[in-house]
């Protein structure tokens, strides 16, 4: 048994030291947005698209810090998506004062269809501009951000740019949890590793995703990932699996938003599509919380079961893990001491991804906003 637990505790270290000097070393080589200069001239025109479901809490104050964009050619087209608040009336005022300001009221939904990515399709229809920027109701940007976001994909013909954005996050308990997430996406995700054509890792973010219009028809637009709840993330994958270059930037101090109000609310927000990251394999749920367990729960339960050597190495490896948690926590202006909270928000990851697995199942498919998908029509939409 002491054997054992030994040679767990070299093998996770080992991991553990190799994946935290990745994440620090991939951290390092994204560029941030802020440092990028402005365009200097208007090289082609900017159609916003942003969808909103019931949004009357956010949305005038992220609208407004589009409207207010320095990049002289855009256009800002607003999907209401069948809202039953506010929402409606708040972009009518709105585009009474905002003549690039266009709104679209949906009442109804298409088969087959997911709202949120219809209302994204619908807009890009209507949209008239040479790059498209898929963006949510509730993240706001820096005057400046498309210029610098348009002058960098000139100058480096890049087809698909995302930028990770600032979370603002209130109270202790969402703070470790999402703290904990972006951790764990960062090192799963690799987002680096985009811009690699050699390279199989993608990336896609819903609060910034901008792409060259001819390049989202050849991947067959949103309509190729209709019933997909991860639609940011596969857009991306489809975009590389293209060929066509992507790039991440680090959209601190021009990319902010506030995902989740409480911890309630995430994991009700991430109930519809944490199965579908996993492409809706059992599988890939288990061995997922087999490396949550065992790189950021089980080290602990060593420190308090062993002694000597094995424990002196247990302690390294939770020692190691709150390092590359602090390192990493700094690009995204996260809290760097709630590293200490690792494995509790790592509970709380595995509590959500459970969650999401098991009422997929049981319901045979996922409620969002208020409509029922079937898990077949789901796991249909291949990409």
């Amino acid at each position: 048994m002491d054997l054992c637990l030994l040679v767990c505790a070299i093998i996770i270290l080992a991991f553990g030291v190799v994946f935290s000097i990745e994440l620090a070393l991939g951290n390092r080589s994204v560029r941030f947005l802020k440092d990028v200069s402005r365009a200097s001239s208007t090289a082609s025109r900017v159609s916003i698209i942003v969808p909103a479901r019931n949004e009357e809490q956010k949305i005038e104050q992220a609208l407004i810090s589009l409207l207010h964009q320095d990049y002289p050619d855009i256009e800002i087209i607003v999907v209401n998506d069948r809202s039953t608040d506010s929402t409606g009336t708040i972009l009518n005022t709105l585009s009474l004062s905002y003549s690039h300001l266009k709104i679209l009221h949906l009442s109804e939904l298409p088969a087959g269809w997911l709202g949120k990515n219809y209302a994204l399709y619908t807009g890009s229809r209507c949209a008239s501009g040479e790059y498209l920027l898929f963006t949510d109701a509730d993240v706001s940007l820096a005057p400046s951000a498309i210029s610098r976001a348009v002058h960098f994909m000139e100058d480096y013909g890049v087809d698909h740019l995302v930028c990770s954005p600032v979370i603002r996050v209130r109270g202790l308990m969402l703070k470790i949890m999402i703290g904990t997430f972006l951790y764990l996406f960062i090192k799963i995700t690799q987002p680096w590793k985009a811009r690699n054509p050699k390279s199989r890792r993608f990336m896609g973010i819903g609060a910034f995703n901008f792409i060259r219009r001819p390049v989202y028809q050849a991947i067959g637009t949103h309509e190729a990932i209709r019933m997909r709840p991860d639609d940011d993330m596969m857009l991306g994958k489809l975009v590389k699996s293209r060929g066509c270059k992507q790039d991440v930037l680090n959209g601190m101090d021009m990319v902010e938003l506030e995902w989740y109000a409480s911890p309630r609310e995430m994991v009700d927000g991430m109930l519809k599509n944490a199965f579908a990251g996993a492409s809706y394999s059992v599988m890939h749920i288990v061995a997922a919380s087999l490396g949550l367990m065992l790189g950021f729960v089980f080290p602990y339960i060593g420190v308090l079961l062993t002694g000597g050597i094995t424990q002196g190495l247990y302690g390294l490896i939770i020692f190691v893990s709150i390092c590359s948690y602090w390192d990493n926590a700094r690009y995204f202006k996260q809290a760097r001491w709630l590293g200490i909270g690792l494995p509790l928000g790592a509970m709380c990851i595995l509590y959500i991804l459970w969650n999401s697995t098991l009422k997929t199942l049981f319901n045979n498919g996922i409620y969002w906003r208020n409509t029922h998908y079937s898990l077949g029509e789901l796991k249909a939409n291949k990409v």
